[in-house]
């Protein structure tokens, strides 16, 4: 579990990282709306982390079990997207009569950006942990806690003849 969260957290840093850039990009040089830039700079992130966590942080390969994920990944994404996305827009619309300067502007988006999602990083490890380790621990290389139990109580155990 402990290299499962760690890989996912590598693979939430570069998403956002990715998407701060975009969101920096898109509302201060491109001078969209905070609403527009922050969904695309979300939706930028969102993809790479997918396949990262998919592939490295949880090892699922090939095309079982992926619709699952999948879905639960975007129902779990969207969630927190949607609050990431209000709260990023309504800060805006709250720092504008505050603050002309669009670059000033733009630190504080990115800044608030991070703070809301802060809030669902862990309940978002642990709802699609529940997905993707499903399908992991179905594969022979990665037994259950259970399997392992269950093999080192049989081998103390003397055999019924």
């Amino acid at each position: 579990m402990k290299r499962i969260f760690t890989r996912y957290t590598m693979a939430s840093l570069f998403a956002t990282a990715l998407s701060q850039v975009a969101l920096l990009v898109l509302f201060w040089a491109w001078e969209m709306d905070a609403m527009t830039a922050t969904t695309i700079a979300f939706l930028v992130g969102s993809v790479p982390h997918f396949l990262l966590i998919r592939r490295w942080a949880w090892g699922n390969v090939g095309n079982e079990g992926r619709r699952a994920e999948i879905i639960a990944y975007i129902v779990v994404t969207a969630a927190g997207g949607a609050l990431s996305i209000g709260i990023t827009t309504v800060m805006d619309w709250l720092l504008e009569p505050l603050i002309d300067d669009r670059g000033w502007r733009s630190f504080g988006l990115v800044l608030t950006y991070l703070v809301s999602g802060a809030p669902v990083f862990l309940l978002k490890f642990f709802a699609l942990d529940r997905v993707f380790r499903r399908k992991a621990s179905h594969t022979p290389s990665a037994p259950t806690d259970s399997q392992d139990t269950d093999a080192a109580t049989s081998t103390l155990q003397p055999h019924a003849a």
